[in-house]
C-alpha cells in the first residue's frame, strides 16, 4: 500500500464517442473510471473511449529528502550516509509499454543515491525522467519505490534485472498492448487495469526485498488526461521521505 498518494486512478478519465451523445445526452455524465463502472453492463461495449489530453505532458523526479529519524538513534549517532535508489515505473493507456526507471542498463554506481537523513538530493535540469512528454490518453499512473541497498554490485544487478523483466513479461503490459487495439472501454477492462496494476506493484516490491533491500517509501501518483496541467514542481511528503516530481 501506498504511503504517499496523489489522485485515483477511478478518476481517469473517458467519454461517449460524440455521434451517441447527440442520441443519448446522459451519456455526456459518464465522463470517469468509476462513473463507467456503475453503467457499462447495460451499453455496449463500443460506446465508450479514453480522453486524450489536448496537450503534452511528462513527469520527473526532481528531489530526494530523507526525513530526520529515518535511520534510526544508533545510526544517527553514527552519522550515518545512507545508500538509497528508487525504482520508478508509469504509464498511460495510449497502448505504449510502461516506462521503467532505471531498468537493467544503468550501473550500481548510477543509480545509487549517498544521501544523509535530512539531507536533499536535487537531480539536475528538469530531474530523472519517467515519464516521456507526450499527450496523455486516459491518464498518467507513476508509481515510485524507494529502497535502502545493503546489497553487493552483483546481486543489485540482478535485481533490477528482475525487475524490467518482471514489468516486460506482466499482466499490466500484455493489458496496455491489448487496450491500444480495442473497439471501445468498458468497465471490465477498467477493473482488469487497476487490478495489474496493483498486482505489479507487489512483484516488484517481492523481488527487491528478497534481495537484500529495505524498504523506504511508496508513492503512488495518478493524473487524469482531461485534468487541467500545471507545469511546475509537486512536493509529496510520506514517512520516510519527501519526493518533488517535476510537471512538465
Amino acid at each position: 500500500m501506498a504511503l504517499i498518494k496523489t489522485g485515483s486512478m477511478s478518476q481517469f478519465a473517458v467519454a461517449a464517442r460524440q455521434p451517441l451523445i447527440s442520441q443519448k445526452t446522459f451519456l455526456k455524465g459518464i465522463n470517469t473510471f468509476s462513473s463507467l463502472y456503475e453503467v457499462s453492463r447495460e451499453i455496449p461495449a463500443d460506446t465508450f473511449e479514453f480522453v486524450t489530453s489536448a496537450d503534452q505532458r511528462g513527469v520527473a523526479l526532481k528531489s530526494i529528502r530523507l526525513s530526520r529519524g529515518f535511520e534510526g538513534f544508533l545510526q544517527r549517532l553514527l552519522n550515518k550516509t545512507n545508500e538509497v535508489y528508487f525504482v520508478a515505473w508509469a504509464f498511460d493507456l495510449s497502448g505504449m509499454p510502461v516506462n521503467l526507471y532505471p531498468g537493467n542498463n544503468l550501473s550500481y554506481q548510477d543509480v545509487i543515491i549517498p544521501i544523509k537523513s535530512g539531507k536533499l538530493r536535487e537531480f539536475i535540469g528538469q530531474g530523472i525522467n519517467l515519464f516521456p512528454k507526450r499527450q496523455v490518453v486516459g491518464g498518467i499512473t507513476i508509481r515510485i519505490q524507494l529502497w535502502e541497498s545493503d546489497q553487493e554490485i552483483r546481486t543489485f544487478g540482478k535485481a533490477m534485472a528482475d525487475t524490467a523483466d518482471a514489468i516486460q513479461k506482466s499482466k499490466l503490459n500484455n493489458l496496455l498492448s491489448l487496450i491500444s487495439v480495442a473497439t471501445g472501454v468498458t468497465g471490465v477492462t477498467v477493473a482488469l487495469i487497476k487490478d495489474a496494476s496493483i498486482e505489479l506493484a507487489k512483484v516488484i516490491g517481492t523481488i527487491l526485498q528478497a534481495n537484500g533491500n529495505d524498504y523506504v517509501d511508496f508513492f503512488e501518483g495518478y493524473y487524469p488526461s482531461d485534468s487541467i496541467w500545471v507545469a511546475g514542481n509537486e512536493v509529496s511528503k510520506g514517512n520516510s521521505a519527501v519526493l518533488t516530481l517535476s510537471k512538465y
